[in-house]
């Protein structure tokens, strides 16, 4: 570079042009690596909505997930209402519409990368409806723009449309019909893959099965499984205490071994917890079932394959009036547990309870009968815990899943989801 004074301005054009020359490279570099972030946002985000509420009678709910196949042609997008809007929408696929674009994150309506038809589903009374899309092709990096229409409207709301949010007040359709709106992306990595999207026929049991109720019941199975663990360390507790009475004296004098109450007599918890490489295999071995509790093979069963019909009696044929019986049963004398009732008496033929807990010398013996009276009071709790109310629910939520096999229902006609 020429630094005399007659050549300050090839020194500024040099100088000038080296700014823009950095510049330009910088602004190049900044906007690819823009774009390169935003092709890595659209490849991942495969949801843009979580939440909706109705343009017209304003129920609220939640997008609950993006399900895929494996080939990636059809996509279902599960949505649920609230549960305090439950009665105030329709149960029937019949009555509900879908209308289907291309998008930006910008919002504009863009063209379909692919050819898309659908149906909507709606599974029963639960608050729970999805929509199916299928593509021709594998579903592109692409923004997808989905409109739920609402036929029938179930809720009387006086303000109907005249306050929609400002992204909703060009679209005169939102203050007519109860709509609401759902950005989405089946083409992005965040998809999860559901198998029983698979195949030409879409079931609606075996979808509310997969996408909703086997995560409940796995959730059963864990507490049950906890319930077991507990339930044998409080029997090695009384199994240690039994052995304690026979070793611990005062004076010569040993506890008698109360009668084990008929409720925990005998019992014993076979198989082992689950580990890194095996799955538990616990089980509760019981001659005494409460009256209003169950003893079957959960294990190896499932809500899906179904209990009810190996568990009702013989000759019944109403799983709904065998449950309602079972649930109002008598307890019965052997149902009720009392520690008052258990009596615990010495070799010398006297009452350990007469001596109370200020009688020092005694220590020894009330401390084993204090112990194995909470053991027993404890292990009680969580055997009827575990027979009657975990096992109930794994009965309930294949109830519901029966109710949905009955009553959901799936709108696929030609005109169900129009693309534009």
């Amino acid at each position: 570079m020429k630094l005399g004074p007659h050549h300050a301005i090839e020194r500024f054009g040099v100088i000038t042009t080296c700014f823009t020359v950095t510049f330009a490279m910088l602004l190049m570099g900044t906007i690819s690596s823009a774009a390169s972030n935003n092709r890595a946002r659209l490849d991942e985000t495969a949801l843009y909505t979580t939440s909706f509420t109705t343009s017209r009678t304003e129920l609220s709910g939640g997008v609950e997930g993006i399900y895929i196949n494996e080939d990636n042609t059809r996509a279902l997008v599960l949505m649920r209402f609230r549960d305090a809007d439950a009665g105030s929408f329709s149960a029937d696929a019949a009555n509900y519409q879908a209308f289907l674009t291309g998008s930006n994150e910008q919002l504009d309506t863009m063209a379909l990368q692919s050819n898309i038809t659908g149906s909507i589903l709606v599974f029963g009374s639960t608050g729970y409806l999805a929509v199916v899309l299928d593509s021709d092709v594998p579903f592109a990096q692409q923004i997808l723009s989905l409109t739920l229409r609402a036929n029938s409207e179930l809720v009387y709301n006086a303000d109907s449309g005249r306050e929609l949010r400002e992204d909703l007040q060009d679209d005169g359709s939102f203050a007519e019909f109860d709509q609401w709106r759902v950005f989405l992306n089946p083409g992005a990595s965040g998809t999860r893959e559901a198998t029983s999207l698979e195949g030409n026929r879409v079931d609606p049991a075996a979808l509310y099965y997969e996408l909703v109720l086997s995560e409940q019941e796995q959730e059963i199975r864990d507490a049950m499984d906890q319930q077991l663990l507990e339930m044998r360390s409080y029997l090695t507790r009384i199994s240690e205490y039994e052995a304690e009475m026979n070793r611990v004296n005062v004076d010569g004098v040993f506890i008698e071994p109360p009668e084990v109450p008929v409720q925990i007599d005998g019992d014993s918890i076979a198989g082992q917890a689950a580990d890194e490489e095996t799955e538990a295999t616990l089980e509760l071995e019981t001659d005494w079932v409460h009256p209003r509790g169950y003893d079957f093979d959960w294990r190896s069963g499932s809500i899906d394959q179904g209990y009810l019909d190996s568990i009702m009696p013989v000759g019944e044929t109403s799983y709904i009036t065998f449950l309602g019986e079972k649930a109002q049963a008598d307890d019965g004398e052997n149902s009720q547990f009392s520690a008052n009732d258990i009596e615990w008496l010495l070799t010398d033929g006297n009452d350990l309870k007469d001596y109370g807990q200020s009688h020092q010398a005694m220590k020894p013996l009330t401390d084993i009968m204090n112990n194995t009276t909470q053991a027993y009071q404890e292990y009680y709790r969580i055997k009827n815990a575990y027979q009657v109310d975990s096992h109930s629910d794994l009965l309930e939520l294949e109830v519901l899943l029966r109710g949905v096999d009955s009553s959901g229902s799936i709108n696929s006609d030609e005109e169900v989801l129009l693309t534009y």
